[in-house]
């Protein structure tokens, strides 16, 4: 493996220290080609901690402020200040009754398989 990057021999492509093999046209390199071709990047100071943290100026930013003076006219169904409740009209009758016509389809099923398994 590579300790700095290495340019392919085939291409000229750059690759990264831990390319197995070249990102453009896919060439594995040999031992030799990598020593031949290493790319030397900066290096920095010897006494430069590279992890240290870092200090950046950044403009504070202001809150935008509203005015609370303008007036707003809500419609009458958004007005805020209902003192009402909104209710849902009822359901009629046979809308309550078809929602329960499964679940008592299912029961009287179970209740008659059950009676017709004990006289059998």
């Amino acid at each position: 493996m590579a300790d700095a990057p290495w340019r392919c021999s085939q291409c000229g492509t750059v690759n990264e220290p831990v390319a197995n093999a070249c990102r453009t046209c896919g060439h594995w390199p040999s031992l030799f080609d990598l020593e031949s071709s290493k790319v030397e990047t900066d290096v920095q100071a010897p006494g430069e901690d590279p992890y240290a943290a870092q200090t950046v100026d950044v403009d504070e930013l202001e809150p935008e402020v509203f005015e609370d003076d303008v007036p707003v006219d809500l419609p009458p169904e958004l007005d805020l200040e209902q003192d009402e409740p909104s209710y849902e009209p009822a359901k009629p009758v046979w809308q309550r009754f078809a929602r329960l016509i499964v679940p008592i389809g299912i029961v009287l099923y179970i209740l008659i398989s059950s009676i017709a398994n004990r006289g059998g």
